[in-house]
């Protein structure tokens, strides 16, 4: 009767564990009646970093230390966990071997489900696959050290994470044989079951690779690996435009044209290319150590073109920044390259005042405010703005993309070097 009463509190446990208490109860006493019980004393190793991952535990009773040991031989703790939490999915799910260690501290319980079996659910119950992939999405990216720090992939040691979104994490890596620094954007474990991610990680691919701009991050490269997809990126070492409005606020115009006018070259040369970017905000303006503007992240781009020589098509749905956004994009139309030119408005807007030009507090008061054509003057936008960036910002900001400007080309003359002092600080940081 004790044991019949122990099996009931474990599948209970199971049930209310994260991230099992989302699926249906028979899914989960499906799961639970191919999962056995694991008893370990204090200080037992319950996974052992580089060992391969046959297996995943649901931890019922007990704590356990999870660190990882560097190529030195040092541990770094990173992580406790206790009861209810998953530990081993990542190398079960990715096929990668253990990325770190994982020790009992005290005793321990723990419910232990095979790849095999995992693998064998998976198929038939496809929430379970997707429940896991988050909760690995959700871990990864998330501190200096996660499971793929530190991993030799494809030819590339990577290092820290420097960068996560909602779509994919950045890494900072080196080229093995050629110590090139880049960077890697993996796509989000998240994405892995949902239509369409896959397509649109390579539709990046296939147009940023046909991109070859100055003001543009170059691709050098993509894999898979770590049960997701990787770009391999040309590595940009100074802050994301947002930083540096974050630190200095409005920031002085004649630091602000060069910028701009590097943006507008971007952008003059992509909208050539038959390519709109639809994501033009400041966290995708990175300013480097040698005074460019590299334009980043083109994973919502949209080619008006065929670059590939296949047919290139994306469901119509709100993409974008909404702070950023053109009017236009909120109800789906994303066609015209003037989309792009009222993000610039926006970002010069933000760098000559430190504000985002629309105070908004909800999306529905943001729209409102977007569809009343703006008359920012030159005592809003601070003391020596022309009229020609003065007529950048009223005219990129028009609700309607006929009455913005019809290019970005006559910008592009503003391209001159990055002020020092506006990067200097967080190069010192690093």
């Amino acid at each position: 009767m004790k044991i019949k009463e122990t099996r009931q509190e474990s599948r209970h446990h199971l049930a209310v564990s994260r991230p099992f208490h989302e699926l249906p109860i028979d899914v989960v006493s499906e799961i639970f009646d191919r999962m056995e019980e694991r008893l370990y004393d204090s200080g037992e190793v319950l996974i052992r970093q580089e060992d391969p991952g046959d297996h995943l535990l649901v931890l019922l009773e007990g704590e356990v230390d999870v660190s990882v040991r560097d190529p030195s031989g040092g541990a770094h703790h990173i992580a406790r966990a206790g009861r209810g939490d998953v530990i081993g999915e990542m190398a079960l799910i990715t096929g990668e071997k253990r990325s770190a260690d994982v020790t009992a501290v005290g005793e321990v319980r723990a419910l232990g489900l095979s790849a095999l079996d995992f693998h064998d659910l998976a198929r038939q119950h496809l929430e379970l696959g997707m429940l896991l992939t988050n909760l690995i999405a959700d871990r990864l990216g998330g501190g200096q050290r996660d499971g793929v720090g530190g991993k030799l992939l494809h030819g590339y040691r990577v290092g820290r994470c420097v960068g996560r979104g909602g779509m994919a994490v950045v890494y900072a890596a080196e080229e093995v044989a050629t110590g090139r620094r880049v960077a890697l954007k993996m796509m989000s474990h998240r994405l892995i079951y949902e239509p369409g991610a896959l397509h649109r990680f390579r539709q990046e691919a296939a147009i940023v690779e046909h991109l070859e701009h100055d003001n543009v991050a170059r691709l050098f490269g993509r894999f898979s690996a770590f049960g997701t997809h990787f770009l391999v990126m040309e590595y940009c070492d100074g802050p994301g435009l947002n930083r540096v409005i974050k630190r200095h606020g409005a920031i002085p115009v004649d630091h602000v044209k060069p910028i701009i006018g590097q943006l507008a070259a971007a952008l003059a040369y992509v909208h050539r290319k038959g390519v709109i970017h639809r994501d033009i905000k400041p966290s995708n303006v990175m300013l480097t150590r040698d005074s460019k503007v590299k334009l980043m992240d083109f994973g919502l781009a949209k080619p008006v073109i065929n670059l590939a020589g296949d047919t290139l098509t994306l469901p119509t749905h709100l993409v974008g920044t909404p702070v950023y956004m053109a009017p236009e994009q909120f109800s789906g139309a994303v066609d015209d390259p003037r989309s792009d030119t009222y993000g610039v408005a926006c970002i010069a807007y933000e760098m000559l005042t430190g504000n985002r030009p629309f105070p908004a507090h909800d999306l529905t008061q943001l729209i409102q405010q977007k569809l009343s054509p703006p008359t920012p003057d030159g005592a809003e936008l601070g003391k020596g703005v022309g009229e020609e960036l003065i007529d950048l910002v009223r005219g990129g900001l028009q609700p309607r993309p006929a009455d913005r400007p019809p290019s970005l080309e006559p910008y592009t003359g503003w391209a001159g070097p990055v002020d020092e002092g506006l990067v200097r600080s967080f190069l010192d940081e690093r």
